[in-house]
């Protein structure tokens, strides 16, 4: 499947302090899959540990939009969801997407994913 944005989207009773026992092996998976998983965990550490202070405070956390191949990103919604966001091989967002959905059902956190659905891709349909 060629896709250049994996949505993930939470069913209406998921709320943001339900990712949290799932948030670290999420991240960590996402970092893992898509190679951007420095030698040094410390930055990780503190970026895992900011994000998880929003979910218990049952806010939208940062996620990963840093420079890189893929990013994370949990947009501005009132809604509990996140899209991966690949710039570079639309086949990998897939791949990654759907290993992220993968450790999400293991914490029984239930969801649907769409692709493509991203706002700036709507008109640029290839």
């Amino acid at each position: 499947m060629r896709a250049r944005s994996g949505h993930i989207k939470f069913d209406q009773k998921v709320k943001w302090k339900n990712l949290v026992p799932a948030f670290k092996p999420l991240f960590l998976k996402f970092l893992e899959e898509t190679q951007q998983l420095p030698e040094d965990m410390e930055n990780i550490d503190v970026l895992v540990e900011e994000n998880l202070r929003d979910l218990r405070l049952n806010r939208k956390p940062e996620g990963y939009n840093r420079e890189g191949a893929m990013r994370m990103i949990f947009p501005i919604s009132s809604d509990v969801e996140f899209y991966i966001y690949g710039r570079g091989k639309t086949v990998e967002v897939a791949r990654v997407t759907e290993q992220v959905s993968r450790v999400l059902q293991k914490y029984r956190l239930k969801h649907t994913i769409e692709w493509d659905k991203l706002q700036i891709f709507a008109d640029k349909k290839d």
